[in-house]
């Protein structure tokens, strides 16, 4: 069930501003995983392999009053949700400070590396992804390059998770903890349920919403049970804090 999760409260005496929020992530971005309704008093944390892709349609949705709006290729590229470009990192930080409501969801942390893997890893033919993991390993760096299931999660074991892609980077990381408090996180697993809640709780118009891009296993289930065991101690705190 969605809802405010243990620990994922600011630190006492932390404040969200914009400073912080720059140093929080290597590369200083954080209004990239950004999205606001500003006419409903509503800013979302992306959190990749999370149900971005539906939540993204549904904000859509509302937000133009085209309440059957289905993209012709990417969600990701054709949604008209506004962010950075639109209202500035400053009006963003001000949201995530307390000026909107903020939601995010999360997921079993074990489905969502195998979603990341199946998706990212064997389903795309050439993924800049990849190259990192491979890093990681001292193998050859190749976009195009398969990595075994043992390979990822050798990768993930001795990456730094902050310096991880968004697709396996822990859950937490992703959404800011322990710096941005929110007011509601769904899970992925009572999606329809959450998001109805979401909509209660922020005061957001009736659209209907639709899950997109459902990871699914084709070729079966790719980590074995000892593999399984050691992503759980590489994602213990997601596991810990999301009841897990």
């Amino acid at each position: 069930m969605g809802g405010r999760v243990p620990g994922m409260t600011a630190r006492a005496g932390c404040r969200v501003t914009h400073e912080a929020l720059s140093g929080y992530f290597p590369d200083g971005r954080f209004a990239q995983r950004l999205n606001a309704l500003p006419e409903f008093g509503c800013i979302y944390v992306r959190n990749a392999k999370v149900g971005t892709a539906s939540v993204l349609m549904w904000l859509h949705r509302i937000h133009t009053g085209d309440q059957h709006w289905v993209p012709e290729r990417s969600v990701h590229a054709e949604h008209a949700v506004p962010g950075v470009e639109d209202l500035g990192e400053d009006r963003l930080a001000a949201m995530l400070a307390g000026d909107a409501f903020r939601f995010s969801f999360v997921r079993d942390p074990l489905r969502r590396a195998e979603s990341a893997y199946l998706n990212r890893i064997v389903q795309m033919p050439r993924y800049l992804g990849r190259v990192k993991l491979q890093r990681a390993l001292g193998l050859p760096e190749d976009a195009a390059g398969h990595l075994t299931p043992e390979q990822f999660v050798a990768a993930l074991e001795v990456l730094e998770p902050m310096a991880m892609n968004p697709h396996w980077r822990p859950q937490h990381l992703n959404l800011m903890h322990p710096l941005v408090p929110y007011d509601l996180l769904g899970r992925l697993e009572t999606f329809a349920d959450d998001l109805g809640r979401i909509q209660e709780a922020a005061g957001l118009p009736r659209v209907p919403a639709e899950v997109r891009n459902a990871s699914n296993r084709r070729g079966g289930a790719p980590f074995d049970a000892g593999q399984l065991r050691r992503l759980r101690r590489v994602y213990e705190a997601d596991c810990d804090l999301y009841g897990y």
